[in-house]
């Protein structure tokens, strides 16, 4: 649909379409607001103007841990970030070149212990859940880590774990085939638990038995790094959004089957999303071709754009799997996004 009305200021420009949307472009990136058009006018529109222009929309915040965390020897890049751990599993949490005085490290269950400057082991407790470990640096910085405590794999019993299906792993053929070692346990209030600054628990659930709770996934930390990463990527062009819809993240054995897919897809074992960007809320691919419709051609600019963030990583592993899907009667375009072992590109128009 084409433009209703506009205004174009020095600092933005706006247009509202039929169905009553509102798009604001700013020089800091893109605003959305969604409004009813009756309740449009030209004072509400002012109003708009004066949020874009005194930066009321933020820029993007890509998250960054203030310093340095290792977990086990692994990088923590963000302030926010999901770790999964064994019933029992003894851990390391490392803050390197920060003296013990100026760093703290703060656990409701459990006890540390302080291994060295900065340096502190903790043993996971043995119960399926959530545990929140807040490193606070002196002036205040502050790491949160949200420790997922898993249900080992032996729990599930003739494929299914409380009445949830999990099914049966294939026998691995390479390594990235081995079965996961537990899984994430999920109520409903840990849904909304994020997994990083833009990610949630929730958004990478199955896309089955969507009233049973508790629910089970399998994540890969890897994945949500590439995820913000390419987020970070998108903002940096000039598409302003906060996350990205995640279409299909983990897919237990039994529903991956159910659907007719490949026995070893990455969505089995938590390491790939079938992504778009939706700032409207309306289940679909943005319009970031700005024809005015959504289509192929949106999936295919944020496909090159993850294609030109990792399609030139040399042997660094894990590397990219990257699909480009066109849209269907039931759905609209989208990208799938993976950590492998091999570099992996298709499409399905």
């Amino acid at each position: 649909m084409g433009p209703m009305s506009s205004a174009s200021p020095c600092c933005a420009t706006i247009t509202q379409d039929r169905s009553g949307r509102v798009r604001i472009m700013t020089l800091a990136g893109i605003g959305v607001v969604t409004m009813y058009a009756v309740q449009f006018s030209r004072h509400l529109l002012g109003v708009i103007l004066l949020a874009a222009s005194t930066g009321l929309f933020a820029a993007f915040d890509p998250g960054p841990a203030p310093f340095e965390v290792r977990v086990n020897g692994e990088i923590v890049h963000y302030r926010e970030f999901g770790i999964y751990l064994m019933p029992g599993e003894d851990t390391t949490f490392d803050v390197p070149a920060i003296g013990s005085d100026e760093v703290s490290l703060f656990v409701a269950e459990g006890r540390p212990v302080r291994e060295g400057p900065g340096t502190w082991r903790w043993t996971a407790p043995e119960s399926a859940g959530l545990h929140r470990i807040h490193i606070l640096r002196s002036d205040d910085a502050l790491v949160t880590l949200n420790v997922f405590v898993l249900r080992p794999l032996m729990d599930v019993v003739d494929g299914e774990l409380n009445g949830y299906r999990i099914g049966y792993y294939p026998d691995p053929v390479r390594e990235i085939h081995a079965a996961p070692r537990g899984l994430v346990e999920v109520t409903e209030a840990l849904a909304a638990v994020r997994v990083s600054p833009h990610f949630t628990l929730g958004q990478f659930l199955c896309r089955q038995q969507p009233g049973h709770w508790p629910k089970y996934l399998v994540l890969q930390p890897t994945l949500v790094t590439k995820l913000e990463r390419l987020l970070e990527e998108v903002n940096r062009r000039g598409i302003r959004t906060d996350t990205f819809y995640v279409m299909s993240g983990y897919r237990t054995p039994w529903y991956n089957r159910s659907i007719g897919n490949v026995p070893y897809s990455r969505h089995v074992w938590g390491a790939a999303a079938d992504i778009f960007i939706d700032t409207r809320g309306d289940g679909r691919m943005d319009d970031l071709t700005g024809n005015g419709s959504s289509g192929l051609a949106d999936a295919k600019v944020l496909h090159s754009i993850v294609d030109e963030r990792f399609g030139a990583s040399g042997n660094a592993r894990p590397v990219i799997g990257l699909g480009l899907y066109g849209p269907r009667p039931h759905r609209g375009p989208f990208v799938h996004v993976d950590v492998r072992d091999e570099r992996a590109r298709w499409a399905v128009p």
